[in-house]
C-alpha cells in the first residue's frame, strides 16, 4: 500500500510539466526602479521648501483685541475660532507645585491643565480650569472649586493657539 502511495501521489499533486511552464511564465519581471542620489543637504533643502510652503498655504491670523467678556456664549472671533473661558486659578514659580495642584483638581473630576509662561521675573506654571465656552457654566464650577478646595479664580479668555505652551499629562 505504502509504495502505492509513494507512486500515485506525487502525480496527482505534482501536475505537468506543461501546467509548471505556463504558471512560471505568467510571473511579471520586477520593475526597474532609477535610484535618485541625495545628499543631507539635498535632502534638508527640500524639507525647508516643504516648510515654506506650507507656511505659505495657511491663513493669516487676524490680531483680535475685542473684548467679549459682555457677551453672550457661544460666539466666534474674527478668526472664525469659538469663543471659549478658562478659570485660572493659580500662578506658581515652581513646576511641581503647578502639577501637585492639577492632580488634585483631576482628583475632583475637574478637567485642568497647565501653561508655561516667561514673563520678566522668570518662569511661570499657570494652572487652569477648562475650557468651555460658557461663562455662566464655568462661573458655577469656580463658586464650587471655591467651597471645596479654598481656591478663588478668574474667568480668563481660552486661546487654543497657547496649547503650545501646555504640559501634557
Amino acid at each position: 500500500m505504502t509504495s502505492l502511495a509513494i507512486i500515485v501521489l506525487p502525480a496527482l499533486f505534482n501536475g505537468s510539466e506543461e501546467e509548471r511552464i505556463r504558471l512560471k511564465s505568467s510571473v511579471p519581471e520586477p520593475p526597474q526602479v532609477a535610484v535618485e542620489r541625495l545628499t543631507v543637504q539635498d535632502v534638508a533643502l527640500k524639507i525647508e521648501q516643504r516648510a515654506r510652503d506650507s507656511e505659505a498655504r495657511l491663513p493669516r491670523e487676524v490680531v483680535d483685541e475685542a473684548n467679549y467678556l459682555n457677551r453672550s456664549d457661544f460666539i466666534v472671533d474674527k478668526n472664525n475660532l469659538p469663543v471659549n473661558w478658562s478659570i485660572r486659578l493659580g500662578s506658581f514659580k515652581d513646576k511641581q507645585n503647578a502639577l501637585r495642584l492639577r492632580e488634585t483638581l483631576r482628583a475632583k473630576n475637574y478637567r485642568s491643565y497647565i501653561l508655561y509662561a516667561k514673563n520678566n521675573s522668570g518662569d511661570l506654571f499657570r494652572v487652569f480650569v477648562g475650557p468651555s465656552s460658557s461663562k455662566a457654566a464655568l462661573a458655577e464650577i469656580a463658586d464650587k472649586i471655591e467651597g471645596t478646595l479654598n481656591l478663588k479664580g478668574q474667568i480668563v479668555r481660552y486661546r487654543i493657539e497657547d496649547n503650545k505652551e501646555m504640559l501634557s499629562g
